[in-house]
């Protein structure tokens, strides 16, 4: 566990190291940025079928950024858990990796097979097919690697939590716009840090829990 710890604080360092004293840093996350946004895009999918509404395809845009599109949805729930439920999942890697690492190699191909489910039944364009494909193929060649999937799925935890929380500002800004154009009632700067505050207390209760004694 201290060894993981040890890690963990590394990567952090590393990664704002990194993305302030390294030029071009946008495109050398780029790959992370990928899949972290797949990822959001996914639960919006994900969150419309659970209320009882359907999914017309998760494709990429001409930034090479992801978006869904849903037929009917609760627009509320499937905007809000977009954001919330990327930040879940990182926490339940984490707790994978410090706590249950012998499920590491499972998690991985479990990343992986979502972008499969997507690119099979969610099909837009041949170019979000290949990159999700691609994609997927990287995860499970690595987790074949089992000298590598615990620490892919470390470094996965540790830069898209970080990326989540430090661009909770940018990033999520469409979902805010519209969620706020709901309850209007609530400014959207305001609901920002409502949802930043939501994971921020949900990463620091699995901390708490993963490393109680």
């Amino acid at each position: 566990m201290k060894n993981k710890l040890a890690i963990s604080i590394i990567l952090i360092i590393w990664y704002f190291l990194l993305k302030y004293h390294t030029p071009y840093w946008y495109y050398i996350i780029y790959p992370i940025n990928l899949v972290v946004t797949f990822l959001h895009e996914f639960w919006h999918a994900l969150w419309a079928l659970l209320t009882w509404w359907s999914v017309n395809a998760i494709q990429i845009n001409t930034d090479w950024s992801w978006f869904a599109t849903t037929s009917w949805w609760v627009r509320s729930i499937v905007l809000m858990w977009g954001y919330i439920w990327s930040a879940i999942l990182w926490n339940i890697l984490l707790y994978i990796w410090l706590k249950k690492d012998k499920y590491s190699e499972k998690a991985i191909y479990v990343l992986a097979w979502l972008m499969i489910f997507t690119w099979i039944f969610w099909f837009n364009s041949i170019i979000s097919s290949l990159i999700l494909f691609f994609i997927a193929w990287i995860f499970i060649l690595l987790a074949k690697k089992s000298d590598f999937d615990s620490f892919v799925l470390q470094f996965l935890w540790v830069v898209s939590l970080l990326y989540i929380m430090e661009d909770f500002n940018w990033w999520p800004s469409s979902d805010l716009s519209k969620f706020s154009d709901i309850f209007i009632f609530i400014p959207q700067t305001v609901w920002m840090y409502i949802w930043l505050i939501v994971v921020f207390v949900i990463t620091v209760l699995n901390l708490k829990n993963i490393f109680k004694k």
